[in-house]
């Protein structure tokens, strides 16, 4: 391969990774639950939304998502049990687990210089919790409830004409109340009555979206960054309580390496979120001892991963998204890790 074909075989992959890569972003950062910092979006279902191409065309993409709420967490540590026992004894309510499945299909349409994405995600999530009764551990107490829908669809632009080489770009769109807002514990003790509006599937809000990215290359490093913010303008109630999901800012940095062969491509990626506390009369009371928030946080999470070039403009990807920080305002649930796996087809 001649200087000129390996520049040009170099500069098609990185594009393609950093496509990929950028459109799955909104899967890989954490879409957390009730009393979550990133509670709100089913893993954001919300906050990252970019969906950036870099080459014209339509991109089809399905992505799965996992994660599993199970480890109890006050401020920057494990919750301890004392921590616990006191919360239960002054009435605050005790979570035991939060599983959610996401599978989202996306479809990505680009220009030389615009594009714009559709994510449409289902959602699978069930859900333990002790109550708050002050009797926690008694299982006699425990709640449980299952719940399956199409969650809150989005719609992103771009626009690639800040720069000449259309490595800069900004980033817009919208949140539609698609999801579910109307589920039900399905056993224990609170059966029949309504979830919490931060473990309801859908958020019930129109939430705009702005941002911006950055994309280059190195040598053989392809690389990105982007940062958005995310912003109800609109709410629903929940029995006829007000409701308003904090705002979520985030920002996230790639790279790839090109020299494994045209097929492989291994990737790393840091993703940062930040959630402000939900607010209104139906969101989640505050910490019992406290009386601060009892919802928002920080998270940061180092997410390795890769992606493997099947042909034909198909790829396969797979990330691990492993916790660097967590702070969590009074306890909450968070996930040891999460994991992602998707597809994507590209047409030009």
């Amino acid at each position: 391969m001649n200087a000129v074909n390996y520049a040009n075989y170099n500069r098609a992959i990185s594009r393609l990774v950093i496509a990929v890569s950028l459109v799955l972003m909104p899967f890989i950062v954490i879409k957390n639950a009730q009393a979550c910092a990133a509670c709100g979006d089913t893993l954001s279902k919300d906050w990252g939304t970019q969906g950036v191409r870099s080459t014209p065309g339509i991109t089809v993409d399905l992505s799965y998502n996992y994660i599993n709420q199970d480890q109890q967490r006050y401020g920057s540590g494990t919750a301890s049990s004392g921590q616990i026992d006191s919360l239960s004894a002054a009435g605050q309510e005790i979570e035991d687990y939060t599983t959610t499945r996401t599978t989202t299909a996306s479809l990505n349409y680009a220009s030389d210089t615009w594009g714009v994405i559709a994510q449409f995600p289902f959602v699978d999530r069930t859900h333990g919790t002790f109550g708050d009764t002050g009797a926690y551990p008694a299982t006699t107490d425990y709640s449980s409830s299952s719940d399956t829908s199409i969650g809150d669809i989005r719609f992103i632009g771009r626009y690639t004409g800040l720069s000449a080489d259309k490595s800069a770009g900004i980033i817009a769109g919208v949140k539609l109340p698609t999801g579910s807002t109307d589920a039900n514990f399905s056993s224990g003790a609170e059966a029949g009555n309504p979830l919490d509006p931060s473990l309801q599937i859908g958020t019930g809000s129109t939430d705009l979206i702005l941002g911006g990215f950055l994309t280059g290359a190195i040598d053989e490093y392809g690389w990105f960054a982007q940062a958005t913010v995310q912003h109800a303008v609109a709410t629903k109630s929940f029995a006829g309580d007000d409701y308003r999901p904090g705002d979520a800012y985030s920002v996230n940095a790639g790279m790839r390496h090109a020299k494994f062969g045209a097929k492989f491509t291994p990737m790393l990626q840091l993703n940062y979120l930040h959630r402000q506390p939900d607010t209104g009369a139906a969101a989640t009371p505050p910490d019992a001892l406290t009386g601060g928030p009892a919802t928002g946080g920080t998270l940061v999470y180092l997410a390795p991963g890769a992606l493997y070039r099947v042909g034909g403009g198909t790829s396969a990807y797979g990330f691990v998204q492993l916790p660097v920080y967590q702070y969590v305002n009074s306890l909450q649930l968070t996930p040891r890790y999460t994991l992602t796996l998707g597809i994507s087809h590209s047409f030009e």
